[in-house]
């Protein structure tokens, strides 16, 4: 089980989150309200049920809300990304590699995606 915080850095500004849920099994919430902004991170694994079965997967998403000083919600924002395994048995070494390049792709081109480049 992951620690019951989580620090995100935004922009250079560390973001503690703390878990509000992990009753159910393979996934949990985090939850920090700072000042005009929410944040919520959710953590979701699906396993197969049958040894040897495929469709492993993981999914990491965040979700930001953020309210002007009447409590209007301004803009929900989301960041997520799924690790998955459609057919034999989830190898994680080359999983992270794969995960790990595109992360590092992704930030090395924000600029360009979130301009619609494609």
């Amino acid at each position: 089980m992951l620690s019951s915080t989580i620090t995100l850095s935004v922009n250079g500004v560390n973001k503690v989150l703390s878990r509000v849920n992990d009753s159910e099994p393979y996934s949990s919430t985090y939850w920090l309200e700072d000042g005009l902004t929410d944040f919520l991170l959710n953590i979701k694994h699906t396993v197969p049920s049958k040894r040897g079965a495929s469709k492993e997967s993981h999914l990491i998403r965040l979700d930001v809300t953020l309210y002007d000083a009447d409590s209007v919600v301004i803009r929900k924002q989301s960041a997520w990304t799924v690790l998955e395994v459609t057919t034999g048995r989830q190898d994680s070494t080359t999983l992270g590699y794969y995960s790990d390049a595109l992360c590092t792709w992704v930030a090395a081109n924000e600029a360009l995606i979130l301009a619609r480049e494609s």
